[in-house]
């Protein structure tokens, strides 16, 4: 399971671990002992590994006998730390944490399961603000977060039934005059079923940016 640093918590590592799953989760200040005691140890050291993703060259540090604290209840917790030097100048830096033994899954491998992370924020969180409307979660305990995602789905779910029902007719010029996706092709061509969804929808979206 891969997660931002806000989940990086005893409570959802927990959890995620009595489910039998391990966490790849990103390390900054809301952990600061852990993340101060990387910081200060990478300081000190070359790379383990330095290879090519691509076009870039990355450097990668990964170390698995960090202390967990008092709150953690890991043997020891996995921190991975990488640069990433892109073509252009640009360099990225993050730390991770993992409770993923050496033995099961590379340094290379948790560096691409670190930054599939990218792909959840881009695909899936800019993707529900920037077209939804949608605001971040405010608490991340477990009972928030599945209340959360259900209210989620909620809306997805009936703009995409909606789409279906009433898909646009796209013109010669391949551009979609609609307004958006689930007006479909006319309004006066809906049902009364899908303007009671449709209302649904608008009222969804407003509950859950309001909570």
């Amino acid at each position: 399971m891969v997660a931002d640093g806000e989940f990086a918590r005893a409570p959802f590592l927990h959890d995620a671990g009595d489910r039998g799953l391990y966490v790849v989760a990103r390390l900054k200040n809301n952990l600061p002992e852990l993340f101060a005691a990387a910081q200060k140890r990478v300081r000190c050291q070359s790379p383990h590994q330095v290879f090519r993703q691509g076009k870039d060259r990355v450097e990668i540090w990964d170390a698995d006998d960090f202390d967990p604290g008092e709150t953690l209840r890991w043997q020891t917790v996995r921190v991975i730390r990488y640069r990433q030097y892109q073509p252009n100048g640009k360099v990225y830096e993050a730390y991770g944490l993992t409770d993923f033994p050496p033995h099961r899954v590379s340094s290379r491998a948790l560096f691409r399961m670190a930054k599939s992370r990218w792909e959840i924020e881009n695909q899936g969180c800019n993707d529900a603000k920037n077209r939804y409307g949608f605001e971040h979660i405010c608490h991340h305990e477990r009972h928030s977060l599945l209340l959360v995602w259900l209210l989620t789905c909620l809306p997805l779910t009936i703009e995409r039934l909606i789409a279906a029902r009433t898909r646009c007719a796209l013109p010669s010029s391949g551009s979609c005059s609609c307004n958006s996706a689930w007006e479909g092709r006319c309004r006066s061509t809906r049902t009364p079923v899908e303007n009671s969804l449709s209302a649904v929808l608008g009222l969804s979206a407003f509950l859950f940016s309001s909570s």
